[in-house]
């Protein structure tokens, strides 16, 4: 009897998605407005020792020694002292980063262990658009293809529904129509059932097609026969679809279940108060921004845990737990910091491209997307994203939510943009002053605005003219008529 005993190696490849949990603390303090913001920041400062609020000059405590002492002054993140009164963090810096970059055994637990902990980091998606972010984080696009999406995501409405049509969208990126209309499809198999649909039609499709079950029926009813369907008109459904009448039940109940506005579902946590985040203010002609005062607590390193590290006289777990929180601490404040900079940032160019809403009386907002300021500041679209979500500024006009200010625009013949309102307002002046014995049609429009320099596509002529509610021409001759 002999006895083969052999060694192997097997390499595995695997592909992961890790996020360190700094970058995850980052996300969560870009993205949520001041109100959570400062309750996050309350939830802290129970928690952290190591951290406190700053109190403006001439309120600050004595120079008692049994309270701060003379280091108590404010710890500012740009002095250039910084590495050197905290040089003591520096090895558990590099320990941590060591331990991450050590090699580990990839076993089933570890990577649950792993994956779990990445999924309880994440931020709740509390809106339509952070549910967008998240299904693209986690999707199999191509670089370019997330960063389409993500330009696409921002075109939603409430109701999950596109307010761009795919040859508007195409012109806006740069992209061939072929490549838009793959985009969508994508877009849609990755987020939640029915959001991207362009009508109701669609929208409900799209939900029946993720139903692990036959839904052909469902699907020509919706796509056919849906005003019937309406009216409940159910006889003469089974004789169009030449059914029975309990499949045209099994029908009717899956199209029962169907959501035609699925944006509304991230919508239904009202907000109880407001606070914004920045301000814009028209001082002596000149359009500033700021930071609210009141939307953040100014906070510091408390220099006395800071003494007692250096003073090393606390035991070993004692001097553990100082490091942890200090360095939590410091994370907490750059991350605060590096937010509130990014918000400035986007604030700024905000004012830069829309001074004339703030400046005149009947002032419209111009073009502006998410992926141009980003190119402009220096960021990855997605941080523009997050800095704009759920987001108000207080202006001269009221409290406005930061998105409001990006606009789809329509490229003119001369290199200016319009905006969808623009051309809203000129195509009712258009059908206002038209002759009322020959309408315009949704073609003529499109042709009268393709001579004016601007291309905006029958389909989009129609939806805008739909959304005026005005009838289409051969309505409006009708109502002539009688």
């Amino acid at each position: 009897m002999s006895a083969n005993l052999g060694l192997f190696t097997q390499s595995n490849l695997s592909q992961q998605l890790n996020l360190a949990p700094q970058l995850l603390n980052w996300l969560k303090l870009l993205q949520v407005p001041a109100v959570e913001l400062n309750q996050m920041i309350q939830s802290e400062l129970m928690a952290n020792p190591a951290l406190e609020v700053s109190e403006p000059e001439g309120l600050e405590t004595g120079d008692s020694e049994e309270s701060y002492g003379d280091d108590s002054s404010e710890l500012s993140l740009g002095d250039d002292s910084y590495d050197e009164r905290l040089n003591v963090l520096a090895d558990i810096d590099e320990e941590w980063r060591t331990a991450d970059a050590a090699p580990k055994l990839a076993s089933t637990d570890h990577l649950q262990d792993q994956n779990s902990f990445m999924m309880d980091s994440l931020v709740r998606a509390t809106s339509l658009h952070e549910e967008v972010e998240n299904s693209i984080l986690y999707s199999d696009l191509s670089t370019e293809d997330a960063a389409l999406a993500r330009e696409l995501g921002g075109y939603l409405n409430d109701r999950g529904y596109l307010d761009i049509s795919l040859a508007e969208f195409a012109e806006t990126c740069g992209i061939h129509g072929d490549k838009a209309w793959s985009l969508l499809l994508k877009f849609q198999s990755i987020v939640p059932a029915g959001i991207g649909a362009r009508d109701m039609k669609e929208c409900l499709i799209l939900q029946l097609a993720a139903m692990r079950v036959d839904t052909c029926l469902a699907e020509q009813i919706v796509n056919e026969h849906l005003s019937e369907f309406a009216e409940k008109e159910h006889a003469e459904l089974c004789e169009l679809l030449n059914v029975e009448e309990e499949e045209l039940c099994i029908a009717a109940d899956q199209i029962r279940m169907l959501d035609p506005d699925p944006g509304f579902i991230y919508q239904n946590v009202p907000t109880e108060f407001i606070q914004p985040d920045l301000e814009i203010r028209v001082e002596e002609g000149e359009v500033k921004v700021e930071l609210c005062e009141e939307s953040m607590q100014p906070l510091r390193i408390s220099s006395y845990c800071q003494r007692l590290l250096k003073a090393g006289q606390a035991g070993k777990a004692d001097l553990n737990y100082i490091r942890k929180k200090l360095r939590e601490a410091t994370f907490i404040i750059q991350g605060i910091t590096q937010r509130q900079e990014t918000m400035l940032k986007v604030g700024r160019e905000i004012i830069r491209v829309q001074k004339d809403f703030f400046m005149k009386t009947d002032g419209q907002l111009k073009p502006l997307t998410m992926n141009k300021v980003a190119a402009i500041i220096g960021v990855h679209e997605t941080t523009v994203s997050r800095a704009v979500a759920n987001k108000f500024v207080r202006t001269p006009k009221g409290l406005i939510e930061m998105r409001a200010f990006f606009k789809v625009g329509y490229r003119c013949a001369d290199g200016s943009s319009v905006t969808p309102e623009k051309i809203k307002e000129q195509l009712s002046e258009l059908i206002n002053n038209e002759e009322p014995t020959k309408p315009l049609t949704d073609s003529g429009l499109s042709a009268i605005f393709k001579n004016q320099g601007v291309t905006v596509a029958r389909r989009t002529v129609a939806k805008y003219r739909e959304e005026l509610g005005i009838p289409s021409s051969k309505a409006r001759v009708l109502k002539l008529a009688s």
